[in-house]
């Protein structure tokens, strides 16, 4: 860990402040004002994941005679901590490590004994661990252990499943990882730390793989270990922290990071705080759909900050830029030449170089010298996505609310003679709720119909198999007899990757993997969002929510979104009467029909009004 500030007077910092904006580490330093409470959302997900946590750890203890409960916080728990560790103790719950030289203060959930008296970090998560594995190929099979004997030396290779990544979750266990290094309590073959999550099962992390690709000044990118990555994340932390301590004591001393919009803003406390300053007009190039943080940088260090001045860079230097051409370079060295000098007789100029030229309508020095300087200054910045970022931030600031993207002259819609827009609905265990809207369209008759499959019970494996099952072989028997009829059948959803993700679980857990696969990867399985994406753009958002309304959809449940169901979902399951549990099983009900009709709603405006939208070109 390297850090350019004295930090020796920063407050010990636990395992989440890695895993969380840097400018939230500066805004809990600073306080620039009052932060915002958790939504009824976000409350629910910690009091689940606490709730979790507790029934799993018990469990765990109630097996292992030798486990110790370490209770109490401050100093008396990181010395009951240290006795068990030094005792041998198989399993240490609520255990406290502290590093004073490294300013780390943890609580990992779990302390697993190793081999030689070390122990590793075991974390429980309210959310799935797992992912299955692939039609691909198994790729690297995940080390699971039972709830039974939690050790990494019990664990056995499942090729089915992979570990789900969560950069937060190992950014967390790499923090553990540190403090029993800082102990001498760290096991001696390898970094491995593990997730339990809703599949209660132990999920085995290598810290030490390669896997994460992040910005590298020699290289562009660099695939490093989740320890690389969590000693600069916290290094840095620690340096905001201690910038932002100097600037209350001297506001002369700049604050080192400023808002920047990332995907931890809706839960964000501080949210009430930065998105004004986000959003005052044009708006930040951060609220630009797939800005990141390193993509913003490279705005920021060439003098763009907003939206307009991006939108005001050339797209054609820029594309040229994206077709690795040095612009800059190619400038500087026509500078002396005569106007009407064909690149391609330059000398030094790539042919691959003359080539991506040539396809811009740039052929003599004088095309050259029509290129953007400004948009030139991003020759170094390895930024393909740049022609896409300024199109992206004219339509943010355009006039319209929808662009057609350049080349498109007509959007096109897949269709069949049978229609069904499917859309389901989850909480942390699993789904309890498949909608579908069916279309009729061979007729000409009728109205679209909606067709749910849910259940109301607690979900344990079997409930959501079942529910599951019945929704699958509807679909496939609606399939069949539709062909069966000489008709087409397409299935249609938006952003395909929720339902895939569920739908390959319940082909493991049914044994139809493989149907299940083939039909993801058949014509018959359509992902709206990829239809809007590569024909549209809008300059923000592109959920279903934003999308919907474009053609004219609105829900008729207030508060429409996936959060709010979630909430919906514990009261219609455990509500205390039973109208409470019936009301919120038909708000349920209707926002999912809301959902398939606003699927619906939108790919009928782009068959129907598409050749009306301008393009962004």
């Amino acid at each position: 860990m390297t850090t350019r500030y004295d930090v020796t007077r920063v407050p010990l910092q636990g395992a989440y402040v890695a895993r969380q904006c840097p400018v939230r580490a500066q805004n809990d330093a600073i306080g620039p004002g009052e932060p915002l409470p958790p939504d009824a959302a976000l409350q629910r997900r910690f009091d689940h994941g606490n709730a979790f946590e507790s029934e799993i750890l018990t469990e765990l203890v109630a097996g292992e005679p030798g486990a110790v409960v370490v209770a109490g916080g401050g100093q008396s728990a990181a010395a009951a901590t240290l006795a068990a560790m030094h005792g041998g103790a198989p399993l240490i719950q609520n255990g406290r490590l502290t590093d004073d030289a490294g300013r780390r203060v943890g609580k990992p959930d779990l302390l697993v004994r190793a081999p030689g008296g070390a122990y590793r970090a075991v974390d429980v998560k309210w959310h799935m661990a797992l992912d299955v594995a692939g039609p691909s190929g198994p790729g690297t099979p995940v080390l699971l252990s039972g709830l039974s004997s939690v050790s990494r030396e019990s664990a056995h290779q499942d090729g089915s499943c992979v570990a789900r990544r969560h950069e937060g979750d190992l950014l967390q266990l790499a923090h553990y990882q540190r403090l029993l290094e800082a102990l001498g309590f760290a096991a001696a073959d390898g970094r491995f730390a593990a997730i339990i999550g809703t599949e209660r099962q132990v999920v085995w992390h290598d810290l030490d793989a390669r896997i994460w690709r992040t910005p590298s000044l020699s290289q562009g990118s660099k695939l490093r270990t989740m320890m690389e990555r969590y000693d600069f994340e916290f290094g840095f932390r620690l340096d905001i922290i201690a910038a932002a301590q100097q600037h209350l004591a001297d506001p002369r001393i700049d604050l080192l990071v400023v808002p920047v919009r990332c995907g931890q803003c809706p839960t964000c406390p501080w949210s009430g705080y930065c998105m004004p300053i986000l959003e005052t007009p044009p708006g930040d190039v951060s609220l630009l759909p797939r800005v990141g943080w390193r993509q913003w940088q490279a705005h920021r260090e060439r003098g763009v900050t907003d939206r307009a001045q991006l939108a005001g860079l050339d797209w054609r230097t820029a594309s040229l830029i994206a077709a690795s051409v040095d612009v800059r370079s190619l400038m500087r060295s026509v500078a002396d030449m005569d106007a009407e000098v064909d690149v391609a007789a330059c000398d030094g100029i790539a042919e691959t170089t003359i080539t991506a030229l040539h396809a811009f309508r740039v052929v003599t020095v004088a095309d050259v010298r029509l290129l953007d300087a400004m948009t030139a200054r991003y020759s170094d910045a390895g930024m393909t996505t740049l022609p896409e970022q300024i199109d992206q931030a004219r339509a943010a600031i355009g006039a319209g609310p929808v662009y057609r993207r350049r080349g498109i002259a007509e959007l096109t819609v897949p269709r069949a003679d049978v229609e069904v827009d499917i859309d389901m609905e989850n909480v942390e265990e699993g789904v309890y709720l498949w909608g579908n809207l069916v279309t009729d369209r061979s007729t000409g008759r009728g109205q679209p119909a909606y067709v749910p499959f849910s259940t109301w019970e607690p979900l344990t494996n079997d409930v959501e198999t079942l529910n599951s099952l019945t929704f699958w072989r509807w679909l496939m028997d609606l399939r069949s007899a539709t062909r069966s009829r000489g008709l087409t059948f397409a299935a249609f959803c938006y952003n395909a990757g929720a339902e895939n993700r569920q739908l390959r679980r319940l082909g493991l857990g049914a044994g139809i993997q493989s149907e299940i696969d083939a039909f993801i990867a058949s014509d018959h399985w359509v992902d709206m969002l990829r239809v809007f994406d590569s024909q549209l753009i809008t300059g923000g958002s592109i959920g279903l929510k934003t999308t919907a309304p474009l053609a004219g959809f609105s829900w008729s449940v207030d508060d429409a979104d996936g959060a709010e169901s979630m909430v919906m979902h514990d009261i219609a399951v455990a509500g205390a009467t039973e109208s409470e549990r019936q009301d919120a099983r038909r708000w349920l009900l209707t926002y999912n029909e809301g959902d398939v009709r606003a699927t619906f709603a939108l790919r009928e405006w782009m068959a129907r009004d598409g050749a009306a939208i301008p393009s962004i070109r």
